[in-house]
């Protein structure tokens, strides 16, 4: 008997390696792809929005010394905008108070900020779902599944540098959809844990992440709510009344929702753009998940499915849930991905920007795993749940697509040449070309005049370097072009206009 499960704890995704050493290596593996990215944030530097809405913030941290009134500045902005431009008051009050307002070298922890949201979204969404839900006992699985969602999101972000360098950004959409994913798994742990300390604790946390995802972009907040009501009637239907514990935590999130989408900014802001009818914007949201599904599935994307399907079978094997609805479950996966497109439809007539397709892909990317989870535990249960060989357990198929899908994280370059950018390897590209130097030179260059007391009417260089990741825009040479007029009022300038490089 001890042989026998010792020849279960053997895993095959890589050759045989026992399960625990193959979360070691993928963990390994992930940090190492990490280290480019967070590495190139030692050059970021403050970009378009961060300065318009920390303006407040930092002239009231200029003028009195005080971190207080630097965050009495932020609550300031958040009323103003509140009135004047949008309600998304949670976000608003990030994008104002962040420490670089108060020394300009915290805006090189933005990368290791959003990475680290990230990271630990994946890892706890895996672990409550594998390890609590499923109640499989092995722990390395669900690191392996966290580790491998987590290289799937961020090396595959639709647009990288509103997701990991561009604070203003970043902590609108990435930030706020991260916090989500944690309230989901919150919910979960509330209702399977007899713990009263970690339930109350779980309870107050999740009541201060419906505040944070009720005042943020649109996108989550629509799509939010539908989900984790979802859950909440799910969770009721399994464990009853624990499911009332989540009620205050979402009654919260309601109301935030509201504040948030009855702000009079949201007029002002919604006069600029001319948005679809409700049904119609439902309509178009649908057609939106096919086309970008279909733009999303790319090398990289099947070669982590492939990677991640021994790892999920490894999981449906450890567990007694029955996964009897798949097609069910897809179904649902692609409203919920729709829902996050119907607020742009609706506000803006488009599909929405960059920014916000952003966290639609996570959302999508998260289904996908959650659906080749669910499939493969349908089809093992259908097909193998009475199929024993003689000596035990049957042996895992061949993994006869891992090596091909190894060597696409190790040629990534080559074989994505025309499916779009990796992080890793583009940040390693701007530091070994000396391009993210230069344009940290020439920041530093222009916070040397922008700062100078003496100067009233700033003149600044173009960049000469303009890393896609670190650039986002730049002002121009109208002095009352926004980005002009929010750059010259975050320094106290009369005025800031660009001096373009002559051709």
């Amino acid at each position: 008997m001890a042989a026998e499960d010792k020849k279960s704890a053997k895993f095959n995704p890589l050759f045989g390696l026992e399960d625990r050493y193959t979360a070691i290596i993928l963990v390994i593996f992930f940090v190492i792809m990490m280290i480019p990215i967070i590495y190139l944030g030692k050059y970021n530097f403050m970009k378009a929005d961060d300065f318009s809405y920390c303006d407040d913030a930092h002239i009231a941290y200029v003028q009195t010394g005080s971190v207080i009134e630097g965050l009495k500045g932020a609550l300031v902005s958040v009323r103003d905008n509140y009135y004047s431009w949008q309600g998304t008051f949670s976000s608003i009050f990030l994008m104002s108070s962040y420490p670089s307002v108060f020394n300009y070298r915290f805006y090189k922890l933005v990368p290791a900020i959003m990475v680290s949201m990230i990271t630990v979204s994946c890892f706890v969404l895996s672990f409550t779902l594998i390890g609590k839900v499923l109640k499989c006992p092995r722990k390395s699985v669900a690191v392996s599944v966290g580790a491998l969602l987590a290289l799937l999101m961020i090396e595959r972000l639709y647009t990288v540098p509103g997701a990991l360098y561009w604070y203003n950004a970043a902590v609108h959409y990435i930030f706020a959809e991260c916090i989500f994913f944690l309230t989901g798994a919150i919910y979960i742990n509330i209702c399977l844990t007899d713990k009263k300390p970690v339930k109350v604790l779980l309870t107050v946390l999740s009541i201060l992440f419906a505040i944070e995802i009720g005042g943020s972009n649109y996108s989550t907040v629509v799509t939010a709510p539908v989900t984790l009501l979802t859950l909440i009637v799910i969770l009721f239907f399994a464990k009853k009344k624990k499911a009332l514990l989540l009620l205050p935590s979402f009654a919260v999130l309601l109301i935030c929702v509201t504040i948030n989408v009855r702000a009079p900014g949201n007029s002002v802001r919604g006069a600029f753009y001319g948005g679809e009818s409700a049904f119609m914007s439902i309509l178009l949201s649908f057609k939106s998940v096919f086309e970008f599904s279909l733009k999303w599935i790319d090398v990289y994307t099947v070669a982590m499915l492939v990677l991640l399907a021994p790892i999920l079978l490894k999981t449906v094997k450890n567990t007694e849930y029955k996964f009897k609805f798949p097609l069910l479950v897809f179904a649902y996966s692609i409203c919920i991905v729709a829902t996050g497109f119907t607020s742009s439809y609706y506000a803006m007539g488009t599909e929405g920007i960059s920014r916000t397709q952003n966290v639609i892909k996570m959302m999508w990317q998260l289904l996908l795993v959650v659906n080749e989870g669910y499939f493969i535990g349908w089809l093992y249960k259908k097909i193998n749940i009475s199929k024993k060989s003689e000596n035990g357990e049957k042996k895992a198929a061949p993994l006869v697509f891992l090596l091909p899908a190894l060597l696409v994280f190790v040629l990534q370059p080559a074989l994505l040449k025309n499916l779009g950018t990796i992080p890793t390897y583009t940040a390693y590209e701007y530091v070994k070309g000396g391009f993210a130097q230069a344009y940290w030179v020439e920041s530093m260059e222009r916070k040397e005049i922008l700062e100078n007391p003496e100067i009233k009417n700033a003149v600044i260089k173009e960049h000469t370097s303009k890393p896609f990741y670190l650039f986002v825009s730049d002002i121009t040479d109208d002095p009352d072009y926004w980005e002009n007029k929010a750059m010259a009022s975050y320094y106290q300038k009369d005025s800031v206009v660009l001096e373009y490089i002559e051709e």
